[in-house]
């Protein structure tokens, strides 16, 4: 029992021992290469485990990369046998074991390799990446590279949170190797940048050379993704506020009015540069391809950003919060893929949809803190109002193909006749004959010229009667007219006989 017990304290002692000597390296080297939590990472395996090549300790000597450790000593050889013989492997073993205790402070997971592996590990993942960049760069023939799935594979495997070495461990390299032959820093960013650029965003451009590059997706991140602060106007806070900051999915503010355009150049500045005009209703977003790729490149980004800390969401974890709102249903990705912003190449909308509901739960968000909580207000109100999404029925109900607008035209000018007749029919009537309730209306429409109120019989009209009269009727009809209608009772009728007859 006692050497069990003098066995655990050993232990113990050894453990602190290490973590002491590793203390003062920690504290001058903080964590930039981080491992995404287990349960985070375990339904998304491969968005964040490298389907092709390991880089770093975390995926080293994993059954299924085991091809490419044979490809790395391949490259190694091309480096100094062909690249530059003035250089030998000793020199790089020397560089490499100089970093080890810097570079196994930049993991968040202390690597379990021992001291040579570690180095050897350091040595071939780092000239693997330089090599690869080189043959690429100079267009050189090459086994991997002319491969069709090849290229695509390595860059995403390059790209992910967990594969990564120390960047300062590629410099290193760089400068012993090329060094010597003019090779610059800025040069060496132009070639990871040529490679691992996006051509849809043609305003981007590589990193200072000031800037401490941490790892290859960090260089991405600082490439391709722009400085975009949360308002000013927004206080900062760590609890979130009443009101979430939310808006309605896609289908449902086109519901309510809103116009969804594809936004490109010059307007677009990058591909998270999402926009809504509150004066039209028109929200503009970048074109977005939809695959497995991009899936990758996103989460991973995500990640990135949520190791860095701090209140303030990142630029991509707010894209990918508000494309999470407004695509929830195959519907939405419908609407939004035939507006032309969703390239989906999965094999359904389904399956988009599914991309986007479960792109965001790789990080956690402050909604009045991201970078579009501005955007989201105003959509909010937007949809809010009465006129907007009465506005947009009318137009969807009646206006929504030119035969319904005829239609609705039409049927108001019928039902408009309609109601003209009637009521000038109502006019026409003698006022006694009509409703008490309808006489003020029938009077104002004769005093404004509504309807033709009735007139008297003109001067030609009375005299053809007393023409008439006085050529067809005799003293005795006369009489016998004032009989049956007292109001004839006239001397005029009988005084106009008296002169026909004398």
């Amino acid at each position: 029992m006692a050497s069990v017990t003098t066995s655990l304290e050993a232990s113990v002692e050894a453990t602190l021992s290490t973590l002491g000597a590793e203390t003062q390296q920690r504290l001058a080297q903080p964590f930039t290469i981080f491992r995404v939590p287990a349960y985070i990472r375990e339904g998304k395996r491969t968005a964040y485990e490298p389907r092709m090549v390991s880089i770093g300790p975390y995926y080293h000597g994993a059954a299924g990369l085991r091809a490419m450790e044979d490809h790395k000593w391949l490259y190694l050889h091309d480096l100094l046998f062909v690249r530059n013989t003035a250089v030998s492997s000793s020199l790089l073993i020397q560089e490499m074991r100089s970093l080890e205790p810097r570079a196994r402070a930049c993991y968040s997971e202390r690597p379990l390799l021992g001291s040579d592996d570690f180095v050897r590990m350091l040595l071939l993942d780092g000239c693997f990446i330089l090599e690869f960049f080189f043959k690429w760069y100079d267009k050189v023939p090459d086994a991997l590279c002319d491969v069709g799935w090849g290229l695509t594979l390595v860059n995403a495997d390059l790209l992910l949170l967990e594969n990564q070495i120390p960047f300062f461990v590629v410099e290193r390299l760089y400068g012993a190797i090329a060094g010597a032959q003019g090779g610059t820093r800025e040069h060496l960013f132009k070639i990871l940048f040529n490679y691992i650029g996006d051509e849809k965003q043609t305003t981007a451009e590589p990193p200072s050379d000031t800037i401490e590059i941490h790892h290859l997706l960090h260089m991405y991140y600082e490439s391709f993704v722009p400085k975009r602060p949360p308002p000013e106007s927004e206080k900062k806070t760590t609890t979130p506020s009443a009101t979430l900051k939310v808006i309605p999915r896609a289908t449902e503010m086109s519901a309510a009015g809103v116009s969804f355009v594809r936004r490109s150049a010059p307007h677009a500045q990058d591909k998270y540069d999402v926009a809504f005009n509150a004066g039209r209703g028109v929200m503009e977003i970048p074109v977005m391809v939809v695959d497995d790729v991009e899936r990758s490149l996103l989460i991973n980004l995500i990640a990135f950003e949520q190791s860095q800390g701090g209140d303030d969401a990142g630029v991509v974890t707010s894209y990918v919060s508000l494309m999470g709102m407004l695509v929830r249903t195959p519907q939405d990705v419908e609407l939004l893929r035939r507006r032309g912003i969703l390239d989906n190449m999965l094999a359904d909308d389904e399956e988009a949809a599914q991309f986007f509901s479960h792109l965001g739960d790789v990080g956690t968000i402050n909604y009045d803190r991201q970078v579009f909580s501005g955007l989201c207000e105003d959509v909010q109100r937007y949809c809010d109002s009465w006129w907007h999404r009465n506005r947009a029925a009318l137009r969807r109900d009646y206006f929504s193909s030119p035969w319904s607008a005829i239609s609705f035209v039409v049927a108001g000018l019928v039902v408009a006749l309609a109601a003209t007749q009637t009521s000038r029919r109502i006019a026409n009537q003698p006022l006694a004959k009509i409703v008490s309730s309808k006489r003020a209306e029938v009077l104002l429409m004769q005093r404004f010229d509504g309807v033709p109120a009735l007139e008297g019989p003109s001067e030609a009209d009375k005299k053809m009667v007393a023409d008439y009269f006085d050529a067809n009727f005799s003293i005795k009809y006369m009489e016998a007219t004032r009989e049956l209608f007292l109001s004839l009772r006239s001397n005029r009728p009988a005084e106009a006989a008296a002169r026909r007859d004398g």
